[in-house]
């Protein structure tokens, strides 16, 4: 068995992220004026950071070490997209902040405590899931079509499950997402693409974008390379069984890539969003497989 890291390790690690990340805010020069006051929205900013790195790492099992813990953070800062948001300090960073903290959030519910009761908890967690699906753009169809799935599943036992508010706060939110998309950046008609050929090159536009950005290209090269032993098949199982949920995600995210029915960017960020995550379960493993190997 692991040895856990020490509490207050755990907490100095977290407090030392927490106090780089407010520096690099502090550092950053503002050009306009904000609604809120600047310190009160890089202290805002830098708890919420803290807070996406705990749930993160959580998630993926890296609390366990000191340098597990800040390797989570860079990581997060180097590979999460719309992470530059993060370092304006302004509301938008500090809305995607909240909205991205929410879905390794709602993961963690459903894959450690998915059967208690939270009764008066209930409400609340149906406006988390409602905020979480309206203002996180192409992650928002994924998540709830990946929860729907999940509950249909298990259908017999579905409102005795702690998830159901946050499917059907998916659910809602999904739906505001489509009817009050952006006309300018928004793809195709009401909700699917007119023609074949518009649908095949909405898809080549996309993945062209995709191969741009670093995390689904890292993501892709990895995968691959493990798919081509068997050991390395084996430890994809075994990530895909023990991340079912979010592998799920990933999934869905890459098959309504030709719909877009978010736009182009939307669905870009939500590929990238759930590629970021699989390529740090696939790390860890491989890190934890070579650590082995030299022991």
């Amino acid at each position: 068995m692991k040895e856990r890291i020490k509490p207050y390790k755990c907490v100095l690690s977290y407090l030392g992220i927490g106090l780089a990340f407010l520096l690099l805010l502090s550092l950053h020069e503002r050009e306009e004026s904000y609604l809120w006051n600047p310190w009160c929205i890089n202290l805002i900013t830098t708890l919420l950071y803290v807070l996406f790195v705990w749930l993160t790492a959580r998630l993926a099992k890296t609390d366990h070490t000191v340098p597990g813990i800040w390797l989570t953070g860079l990581y997060i800062l180097f590979f999460c997209p719309g992470a530059d948001k993060f370092l304006l300090g302004d509301e938008e960073g500090l809305m995607e902040l909240a909205s991205e903290c929410i879905v390794p959030f709602f993961m963690g519910q459903y894959t450690r405590i998915r059967r208690k009761d939270f009764h008066y908890w209930y409400f609340l967690m149906l406006l988390m899931g409602i905020f979480c699906s309206y203002t996180h753009n192409g992650v928002t169809i994924p998540l709830c079509i990946t929860f729907l799935w999940l509950s249909f599943r298990h259908l017999k036992g579905f409102f005795r499950m702690a998830c159901w508010p946050m499917v059907i706060g998916f659910a809602i939110g999904t739906m505001l997402s489509i009817l009050y998309r952006d006309p300018i950046e928004s793809t195709g008609d009401a909700f699917l693409p007119a023609t074949l050929s518009y649908l095949s090159g909405n898809t080549i536009t996309i993945l062209r974008t995709l191969w741009d950005t670093k995390v689904f290209v890292l993501t892709v090269t990895v995968t691959g390379y493990l798919l081509y032993g068997k050991k390395g098949r084996q430890m994809l199982l075994r990530i895909t069984r023990r991340h079912y949920a979010l592998s799920l995600c990933a999934i869905v995210s890459l098959i309504t890539v030709p719909l877009a029915p978010l736009g182009i960017d939307n669905a870009v960020h939500g590929v990238c969003f759930f590629s970021m995550y699989w390529l740090l379960f696939l790390t860890k493993y491989m890190a934890e497989r070579y650590w082995h190997k030299r022991i």
